[in-house]
């Protein structure tokens, strides 16, 4: 079964980034095993090269890059700062994917992994500003990013208080993107040995 590595890239306890990577969750239940990391899981400073070297954080930035390694595809969801995607989330790439350069042994976790970008926000652009941004980090990185995004304009007004209500076309684009992702990251050689 594959696995897939969930990713909100906004710290607050009620964002609606993460509430809409659980409802992705729940269409790919039984096809795949999720792993979800909390923003409670990550707690890394702001990266500087100056703390590379501090033992205690390199081996905290190997386990979350395990947990990359481990990921046939990844889904993020960012909100959008700014027309930025939040500085939390691309701190949080820079600390993995810095890896790479510093230990020989080590691989680049996003090169060549699928990954699906989504944005939940409270405006009309859905978010989708900051995804380009966003896109750009991860092609730099090497990563193999869907061309197609799942944007939520006007979040807040779907969300009922204990989940959302899409209208019936919405509801079909998710699960028709979620699973031509599926297929497109089960049907690539496992990433984790390369």
């Amino acid at each position: 079964m594959s696995r897939f590595l969930l990713l909100s890239g906004s710290q607050r306890q009620e964002s609606l980034n993460a509430r809409l990577l659980e409802h992705i969750a729940i269409t790919l239940t039984g096809r795949a095993d999720i792993d979800v990391l909390k923003p409670q899981e990550v707690c890394l400073p702001l990266f500087n090269q100056d703390l590379e070297d501090d033992v205690a954080i390199a081996a905290h930035v190997r386990t979350l890059h395990a947990r990359f390694m481990r990921a046939d595809g990844l889904i993020l969801a960012s909100p959008e700062y700014n027309c930025l995607p939040s500085p939390y989330l691309t701190n949080l790439i820079a600390w993995v994917s810095r890896l790479a350069f510093t230990q020989s042994a080590v691989q680049n976790p996003f090169r060549g992994r699928p990954i699906l970008l989504c944005s939940a926000s409270t405006g009309w652009s859905g978010g989708a500003i900051g995804l380009t941004a966003l896109r750009t980090l991860l092609a730099y990185l090497n990563a193999l990013v869907v061309g197609e995004q799942i944007c939520l304009p006007y979040a807040g007004d779907a969300w009922n208080g204990m989940e959302f209500n899409f209208d019936p076309l919405f509801e079909d684009h998710i699960r028709s993107l979620v699973d031509r992702f599926v297929e497109l990251a089960t049907g690539r050689p496992s990433l984790e040995n390369r």
